[in-house]
């Protein structure tokens, strides 16, 4: 599927972080918005099995943007190993309008 619109889903350790980095974003223009998602993980961390609570920022943005929001995130962050990662999809008309005219 070739599309220009990505969902962005970024990883951050507490939700001072997140608000942190979603509010970056969006004040670079590099997103249109923003959910923040809170749950329990677990995942290997040098050599052992963490268990936390962690917070998920889900974001709409463009494919141009990719390179900015990485590096925005990797300043933000404080995270040893930020986790950035990008979904193509396609939306409804008035979704895609929103992001056009939310993301420079």
């Amino acid at each position: 599927m070739l599309t220009k619109y990505l969902q962005a889903f970024i990883s951050a350790e507490n939700k001072k972080q997140a608000n942190k980095i979603l509010d970056v974003l969006l004040k670079k223009k590099l997103i249109a918005g923003g959910l923040i998602l809170h749950g329990p993980t677990r995942f290997w961390w040098k050599g052992k099995i963490i268990n936390t609570n962690y917070y998920n920022i889900s974001a709409f943005t463009k494919d141009s943007h990719k390179k900015a929001i990485v590096e925005g995130v990797r300043e933000t962050s404080s995270e040893e190993v930020p986790m950035v990662w990008f979904v193509p999809f396609k939306g409804n008309e008035e979704f895609i309008s929103w992001i056009d005219e939310n993301v420079v």
